[in-house]
């Protein structure tokens, strides 16, 4: 078996929550859906993944992902409510994100 190190999006919730925006999520195309921590245990538990470990769990800040010299496009400042940084602009909760180990069987 090998180990599994999962860094994805998460909600605030418990195990069943389950955010799925309806277009996009911080102006991100590619996010169908975003879990709980508890819901990606259950998750990964269905799986067949082991001795699931939760990390980490961090909002992602505007001081990680800015913009710089070699990538001047729109960043995370752009893509949060300029009235409320706990939200998107889209009006969903601000993005957070988790670290998980896992074994595979």
């Amino acid at each position: 078996g090998g180990e599994l190190v999962l860094e994805t999006l998460v909600i605030d919730g418990p195990a069943g929550q389950t955010l799925l925006p309806e277009d996009r999520y911080g102006q991100m195309r590619n996010v169908w859906f975003i879990p709980s921590c508890a819901t990606l245990v259950t998750w990964l538990r269905r799986c067949g993944y082991q001795n699931i470990r939760l990390i980490d769990v961090a909002a992602t800040t505007v001081a990680e992902q800015r913009a710089t010299a070699w990538m001047r496009f729109q960043s995370l400042a752009d893509f949060l409510d300029p009235d409320n940084p706990a939200l998107t602009r889209e009006g969903l909760p601000a993005p957070k994100r988790a670290l998980f180990l896992a074994e595979s069987p």
